[in-house]
């Protein structure tokens, strides 16, 4: 394959306000997605709320992105506490029709079990592999030289998603050791720029406004890093205000939902739901950031 780059939407799983799964709301959003122009999208990750999702339940999560994706690719997370079930959780996910996995570290901070555990992984499937690096949501890390030598010796493991903070120097970590693994950033966005300068090579996070991060990429890669910059910093509001532990879910299914993509902006329990309060303080976010005029500037320019 040629190199893994671009922008990867994390998505939220569409809930009825009764916490019903909304499969309706799920294509529409698959599709909204799509026409924002990302190179692809990523179901059941941490903003899935993969683990109140029963297996049956997950697996019509996967069947109805595929269907509607058309020809962006569909990754799906599949990591596990125990690697048999990793295994089969990933098998599971190719075989319904994604392109790939996203997978976290089990939950052993050891290099060995870490290996082991994508070296079998990565025999079960003939599919992207990637790494989840998220030490604040897994507790693991996993050096520079530990990516590497997962790139270098398993055929599936080619991108890693970075988000060990600070990430910035982990990307300049990585490839001083010479290591060409594609490199995605996460945390909301918030390091984008500066991740792309230090190596990365695009973006997978669930900011709500994708369109804002294909343009920042598009901008960057073109050569126009004024454009990149002036994009980024202008959005930097709202990349704060999302990207915030416990509510941050809540928020960004409230403006997908304001923006027409889902019906319901519902968290399943114990997640945080959206109130007026929160309400209030997105509504001047946004009208701070302008990002609809943002962006028509960006096409204008």
């Amino acid at each position: 394959m040629s190199k893994f780059s671009g922008v990867y939407t994390i998505m939220p799983t569409p809930f009825k306000d009764d916490g019903g799964l909304d499969l309706e709301s799920l294509e529409h959003l698959t599709k909204f997605l799509v026409d924002l122009g990302v190179d692809g999208v990523v179901v059941l990750g941490v903003m899935g709320e993969a683990p109140k999702l029963s297996q049956a339940e997950q697996d019509e999560v996967i069947k109805t992105t595929v269907a509607a994706a058309g020809s962006i690719p569909v990754f799906s997370g599949s990591g596990a506490a125990g690697t048999d079930l990793a295994v089969e959780k990933s098998v599971n996910a190719i075989s319904l029709g994604a392109q790939g996995l996203l997978v976290a570290p089990p939950p052993v901070q050891n290099d060995k079990v870490i290996f082991d555990y994508y070296s079998r992984i990565n025999d079960a499937v003939n599919k992207t592999i990637i790494l989840h690096d998220y030490p604040i949501a897994t507790g693991i890390k996993m050096s520079p030289a530990l990516v590497k030598r997962l790139y270098d010796d398993l055929e599936h493991v080619k991108v890693i998603k970075l988000e060990e903070t600070p990430s910035i120097p982990k990307i300049t970590a990585i490839r001083n050791l010479d290591c060409d693994i594609g490199i995605v950033g996460g945390l909301g966005g918030m390091f984008f720029l500066e991740e792309l300068k230090r190596g990365s090579d695009g973006m997978m996070t669930g900011f709500s406004y994708p369109e804002i991060l294909v343009a920042i990429y598009n901008a960057y890669t073109s050569d126009d890093k004024g454009e990149a910059a002036r994009i980024f910093y202008d959005a930097c509001p709202l990349l704060r205000y999302e990207f915030q532990p416990g509510i941050g879910l809540a928020l960004r299914k409230e403006v997908y939902r304001q923006r027409g993509a889902i019906a319901s902006a519902f968290v399943r329990h114990p997640g945080t739901q959206i109130d007026e309060h929160l309400k209030g303080e997105l509504a001047d976010v946004l009208e701070y950031c302008q990002l609809e005029e943002l962006l028509k500037k960006e096409v204008s320019a």
